[in-house]
């Protein structure tokens, strides 16, 4: 049991950011959640943390998640209660007792959303999510790929507008609702048995946040070593020549190109949907989804996100290693480069030289 303390919260917030690769909500829409969250823990105290040891396997966790462009926050911006107004919705369809709450996706704002629940409602938090990372999709987690329920799920936003949805395209059916009520919205789903969840998640997610926060907030290391320390290694330090951005369906997609300083003549090229999906040098790839990359700003260190990242940036782009359920050969179909339209296959996860 770990009893998280208002002074870790910029810490997990940082580590939630990198797990994010890019996505998800940057530094900027991660730090108003951050805020709720030592608000809430310095009125009703710390928020317990329970290892899946630690959990009750009968009870039932309840998963909470934001759904649409965290930027849009900036000009609508969240009042802290929507994902409870949200359970409550749900609890009027489905009277199944919470009696924790479980994380959805660890990467970006998600990560920090269930904090807030719990801290509101006075639950402990077991440490397991469906993704260890941020991914766009709401059924691309490990709880959908062993067949749990979503739905019915229920959706809410600042200005009082609420839904439940329940239909086999959630997805689809969940963005269509989203963008009615304004850009973004909260979801909270069908909550699940907690030995469920513990057996198809991603256990100590949010423990992998607080270590990588602790690990990138030492901006005096080097960004090498620091590479190292999370179980990666930076790919290259690069100037950005060109960023081209459009919309296409549901998501953003962008590729970067990226000239290297590390190497005369050569260029790194990034394709990205929301999260950093695919690093390639001369058309082949170095790094594919779902091992994660990630673009910290050469001169502050600070995580650098796919809708900031911008013409004349010098980054430093990072490697780090999926989840291991994500490249088991029976779930790599759900997030790998195909997943998301490219005609590649997955690389396994290693140093480039």
């Amino acid at each position: 049991m770990h009893l998280l303390q208002p002074d870790e919260v910029d810490q997990l917030a940082l580590g939630v950011v990198v797990l994010g690769s890019g996505g998800g909500g940057g530094e900027h829409e991660t730090h108003a959640f951050a805020a709720m969250l030592r608000h809430e823990m310095r009125q009703s105290g710390p928020v317990t943390v329970l290892s899946p040891e630690e959990a009750d396997p009968d009870g039932h966790g309840a998963r909470v998640g934001l759904i649409g462009a965290p930027t849009v926050m900036i000009e609508k911006l969240p009042s802290g209660q929507e994902a409870e107004e949200a359970l409550k919705a749900l609890q009027a369809h489905d009277s199944t007792p919470v009696t924790a709450v479980i994380g959805w996706e660890v990467g970006g704002c998600n990560g920090l959303l269930p904090l807030i629940l719990a801290a509101r409602l006075g639950l402990p938090y077991v440490d397991v999510d469906g993704m260890g990372r941020a991914f766009p999709r709401v059924d691309q987690t490990t709880y959908d790929a062993a067949g749990l329920p979503t739905t019915p799920l229920a959706i809410t936003e600042p200005g009082g507008n609420r839904a439940v949805l329940d239909a086999t395209a959630i997805e689809k059916l969940a963005r269509t609702v989203m963008v009615d009520f304004g850009g973004w919205a909260m979801m909270v789903a069908k909550p699940l048995k907690l030995a469920d969840a513990l057996k198809a998640g991603i256990p100590g997610s949010l423990s992998r946040a607080l270590e990588l926060g602790e690990i990138w907030s030492q901006r005096t290391v080097p960004v090498d070593e620091r590479a190292k320390a999370s179980g990666g290694f930076r790919v290259t330090r690069g100037k950005v020549a060109e960023v081209w951005r459009e919309s296409v369906g549901d998501f953003p997609r962008g590729t970067v190109a990226l000239r290297r300083l590390d190497t005369d003549d050569a260029y790194v090229r990034l394709e990205m949907q929301g999260e950093y999906l695919v690093a390639l040098a001369d058309g082949e790839p170095l790094v594919t989804t779902p091992d994660l990359l990630c673009c910290f700003d050469a001169e502050s260190g600070k995580p650098v996100s796919t809708e900031r990242l911008t013409y004349g940036a010098v980054v430093d782009v990072v490697a780090l290693p999926s989840p291991a359920q994500w490249v088991r050969q029976e779930m790599l179909g759900r997030v790998d480069p195909r997943a998301f339209g490219y005609d590649l296959d997955y690389v396994p996860f290693r140093d480039v030289p």
